[in-house]
């Protein structure tokens, strides 16, 4: 387990809600508070979302809500409500649970993690805005994934003492030796939920169109969940079983084994925040091909190619790249060592221990 960085005085003024985060449950948020729980001695987390059906939705908000409201009724040592958000439905419930806090007199802190969230924003109705912008407003500090988005933020009016970025962690790399045993291919990997979102199936598209070129030159790994038969399908309809293995979820050893293999990173995503997976990656040295979106630019400069969502054509161009030109990897691998040391756990969560103090008004 890494170092603690959030000690008990702290984190028990502190509690959280978000995502559950446990048994591989997806999404990003999950992944953000599953390392940060590693962190905080005695973490206060109340999952108010789940997967499944409207009942088992339900009845995660309801119940996480009353325990939260219960927790601030009679624990007065509870100084910090500390929400994280996507959009749509989940910001919605996070409106409620702002006004939750604010009745008790609590400071919120609103952590935005949505790779859509100014879309969410540009298609609400005028009264819809006005809802968000008084959320938004509501809290006593916004964290935001990155430069980008601050600015965004302050482009609808929010205060910039009202933001902070904060960036999403990346855990320190395992290296696994046996893992890394060459065969003469170019390795690729693609780690997240299967969908039409993150590009997967774009990236196979791209490889089905130049399968003479791809075969016994590269290997695509792809981990995740979701789509899994959809994956499948197209995968045998394109006769790329040479080419593509779907290794189901990836997460613990097998995760690490992946990482540790992979010779380039590839995440053609439509719309991001600033995806853990990219700075996993570079954390293994890893250069990477993804997208001008959220922000990815900020963390894939000099390590990498970034090209459109949605084509293929663009996507095979920045494998082929790759292919064989192992002088090229280990030089966009050494550069991603260096854009990553920012996004690594003790710096990370020291930025965030120091937003608890001032938010505590604890002078250090």
């Amino acid at each position: 387990m890494d170092r603690i960085t959030i000690p008990k005085e702290v984190s028990a003024k502190v509690i959280m809600s978000g995502d559950y985060y446990l048994n591989n449950h997806p999404g990003g948020i999950s992944a953000v508070v599953k390392y940060w729980s590693e962190r905080f001695e005695g973490l206060n987390y109340y999952p108010v979302f789940k997967s499944g059906g409207k009942i088992t939705k339900g009845w995660w908000y309801v119940t996480s809500y009353a325990r939260m409201a219960l927790r601030m009724a009679w624990d007065r040592n509870v100084k910090i409500m500390h929400l994280h958000t996507a959009a749509d439905g989940s910001f919605w419930r996070n409106a409620d649970l702002v006004r939750l806090g604010r009745f008790f007199g609590r400071k919120v802190i609103l952590h935005i993690h949505a790779s859509r969230f100014k879309d969410f924003f540009n298609e609400a109705s005028g009264l819809q805005k006005e809802k968000i912008l008084d959320t938004l407003m509501s809290a006593d500090r916004i964290i935001v994934l990155s430069q980008s988005w601050k600015e965004w933020f302050l482009s609808i009016g929010i205060e910039s003492s009202a933001l902070t970025v904060l960036p999403n962690i990346t855990p320190e790399p395992t290296e696994i030796p046996s893992a890394r045993v060459r065969d003469g291919k170019t390795r690729f990997l693609f780690l997240g939920e299967i969908g039409q979102r993150k590009g997967v199936f774009d990236i196979i598209r791209a490889i089905a169109s130049h399968k003479n070129e791809a075969e016994g030159k590269i290997e695509l790994k792809i981990g995740g969940n979701r789509d899994e038969d959809r994956l499948m399908e197209a995968i045998r309809k394109d006769g790329l079983e040479n080419i593509v293995s779907f290794e189901g979820w990836a997460s613990g050893e097998k995760k690490l084994r992946m990482l540790n293999w992979a010779d380039v990173y590839i995440l053609p995503s439509f719309n991001e925040g600033l995806p853990i997976s990219i700075l996993e990656a570079m954390s293994y040295g890893c250069p990477i091909i993804s997208t001008e979106v959220g922000g990815i630019p900020e963390v894939v400069n000099g390590n990498g190619t970034l090209i459109t969502p949605g084509n293929a054509e663009e996507i095979w161009d920045a494998m082929a790249g790759y292919i064989g030109n192992r002088d090229l990897i280990e030089k966009e691998g050494r550069i991603s060592l260096e854009n990553v040391r920012p996004y690594l756990p003790d710096n990370v969560m020291g930025c965030l221990k120091e937003l608890y103090l001032d938010l505590l008004d604890v002078r250090r």
